[in-house]
């Protein structure tokens, strides 16, 4: 019996993702609002832990595959290796789809999908923001995690700019813990050196990779990083900083490798 009431959560938690996708869907191809479509993208950079599904502002047929690693520097024997490989796809101007494997070690431990609608910009071209959502499903604990974010975003010369992504993430299932949401508070503040170098800092207030069976309570994450641009489309990402929480303070290495077509 608690197998079948498993899946029939399970049944309506995907009608729940459908139904929002498709909504997302007509939104996009509306007129929907008052804003400027984005006709010039915003050059904004990505944060490395939580990062877009693609850039605000994205192209028909853009293409990207990625993979996130997350090293810890302390208690690697309980932690692990956190990594997974993704593929982001803008399905239509403004409107990009992600899949992604969240890994720990050698062993796969949930299905993650997201998508992401570029409301508008700015008749300045400073400012762009959107509109993400992702349903995480895990496999081995009756979890699953829907993430509802708001994502605006600001150039403010050709040097500095920021992001952020501010929402709540609520959590379904047998094994969830009491206190079954989470608000979502994620900044970052980026430095553009060159056309090929981008310094930064990013703050978490949440595992962003990887949440596992834990209190929903706050965390900080702060990630000090480079980007940088190769050719042929590949570039990387590295940081490493601490994550404080009220069991202590865990140090991490953070690198993603990113292939654009």
């Amino acid at each position: 019996m608690r197998i079948l009431n498993s899946k029939a959560r399970y049944a309506r938690h995907c009608l729940k993702v459908s139904a929002m996708t498709i909504i997302l869907l007509l939104l996009s191809q509306s007129n929907w609002g008052q804003e400027k479509t984005v006709d010039e993208i915003v050059s904004i950079p990505e944060p490395l832990m939580f990062d877009l599904v693609r850039g605000l502002g994205a192209r028909q047929g853009e293409l990207e595959i990625n993979a996130l690693a997350e090293f810890p520097l302390n208690n690697g024997s309980d932690r692990g290796v956190d990594w997974a490989p993704e593929i982001e796809y803008a399905l239509f101007n403004n409107f990009a789809v992600e899949l992604e494997f969240p890994m720990n070690n050698f062993e796969l431990e949930a299905f993650k999908t997201a998508i992401q609608w570029t409301i508008g910009s700015s008749e300045n071209k400073k400012f762009i923001h959107g509109i993400q959502v992702l349903g995480e499903m895990y496999i081995h604990d009756d979890i699953t995690e829907l993430n509802f974010l708001y994502v605006p975003a600001y150039r403010f010369n050709e040097v500095w700019s920021a992001i952020g992504l501010f929402g709540v993430m609520f959590e379904f299932g047998s094994d969830s813990a009491e206190k079954d949401y989470t608000i979502i508070l994620n900044a970052s503040v980026f430095a553009d050196i060159n056309e090929r170098i981008v310094v930064g800092v990013e703050l978490n207030n949440t595992n962003a990779m990887f949440q596992r069976i834990d209190d929903n309570e706050m965390e900080l994450l702060v990630l000090p990083q480079l980007h940088y641009e190769l050719e042929k489309g590949f570039s990387f990402q590295m940081g490493v900083g601490p994550r404080i929480s009220d069991s202590g303070t865990d140090g991490s290495g953070v690198l993603r490798i990113i292939k654009t077509f």
